[in-house]
């Protein structure tokens, strides 16, 4: 009789971890806001670890903030090099886009986008005039 409690138990679990293992990570969600980089206008740096981007057609402004202090030391005419993963040049999610900064001849700065958030146009014109893009 305990032997069949259990397995009953272990079929419930499976059967409701089932629906979470289903998600296709791979995926953007059905609400994110993806953007491309061959439409990335501009760029300012907000703080050490925080990177705003211009894309048009619309002038979407995105907030990327990194993981660590990537970007102390860097400033917004610093050229970035982008690149993205998977075929594609669409931006959903941070693992989409390995960014990395320019500082001099050969150097370059890796960091690691923690998020990517679109600002919403409120939150554009309250951004300081120096870090809008």
């Amino acid at each position: 009789m305990q032997r069949l409690i259990v397995l009953a138990s272990v079929a419930a679990l499976s059967a409701t971890a089932a629906p979470a293992l289903a998600a296709d990570p791979a995926k953007p969600a059905a609400n994110s806001q993806c953007f491309r980089v061959s439409q990335i206008q501009n760029h300012t740096k907000g703080d050490a670890k925080t990177l705003y981007l211009s894309v048009k057609p619309k002038k979407a402004v995105y907030r990327l903030g990194m993981s660590g202090s990537c970007l102390a030391g860097v400033n917004s005419s610093d050229p970035l090099v982008l690149e993205t993963v998977g075929g594609t040049d669409l931006v959903c999610r941070p693992l989409d886009l390995d960014l990395k900064v320019k500082l001099g001849p050969g150097g370059l700065t890796p960091c690691i986008i923690k998020d990517i958030t679109r600002l919403t146009p409120d939150q554009v014109a309250a951004l300081p005039p120096k870090v809008r893009p």
